[in-house]
């Protein structure tokens, strides 16, 4: 799968790794055949809305070498698996509730190479570990989101921006968050990195661990 929109907005993206992003998206297409990992709408358009919303964290993510991540309702493997991709010194857990997306997600994992992903069909209120990092896209409202992730957050800084949770989010996050005594550490406007239409009024939230009550 050619990928002539990652190749515009990350030309600091080396060659191995936009080409074995390109097989990521061709291996998720292939999948969505046979399994409801995205929406028909958003297959026809994985490139800008998967695989280029997902690098967009890449802008300000340096994570340490060994840095683990927990990617929270990862469904088709995004972000966590483009990450993965990215960053393969370090370690990416997968958690989803539909024991048949991870077994997808592991596939993809398995048929790129990557030996940084392990996936956990589980709740994520049943996982005891601890991680550097939480991501997640849009997976539910933020408080409910942020009530999984601090448990399972490691404070500290292994890398940068500081250990946390890195959520994407459109304008609702605001409304969400309103009045309480937890908000963003970081915000950035998604089309700041990628002028499209489809990043308007999208964003990107960084929360440093601890997260408090």
């Amino acid at each position: 799968m050619d990928l002539p929109l990652v190749r515009e907005f990350f030309p600091e993206l080396p060659e191995a790794t936009v080409a074995r992003l390109g097989r990521l998206g061709a291996g998720v297409r292939a999948w969505n055949e046979r399994l409801n990992l995205i929406s028909r709408k958003d297959a026809e358009n994985l490139e800008e809305r998967h695989l280029l919303h997902s690098l967009t964290m890449t802008k300000v993510l340096r994570p340490a070498a060994g840095a683990t991540f927990a990617d929270i309702g990862t469904g088709g493997g995004f972000p966590g698996l483009v990450l993965a991709v990215v960053y393969p010194e370090c370690q990416f857990t997968l958690i989803d509730s539909v024991a048949k997306k991870i077994g997808a997600v592991t596939a993809l994992a398995d048929a790129l190479g990557l030996r940084n992903v392990r996936g956990l069909p589980v709740r994520v209120e049943t996982v005891r570990e601890k991680f550097d990092y939480v991501t997640g896209r849009a997976v539910t409202a933020l408080p409910a989101f942020l009530g999984w992730a601090r448990p399972l957050l490691r404070p500290g800084r292994k890398g940068a921006p500081a250990n946390g949770v890195l959520y994407f989010k459109g304008t609702l996050w605001r409304e969400e968050l309103a009045g309480g005594a937890v908000q963003p550490t970081a915000v950035w406007p998604l089309d700041a990195w990628v002028p499209r239409e489809f990043f308007a009024e999208k964003f990107l939230l960084h929360f440093a661990a601890p997260i408090g009550e």
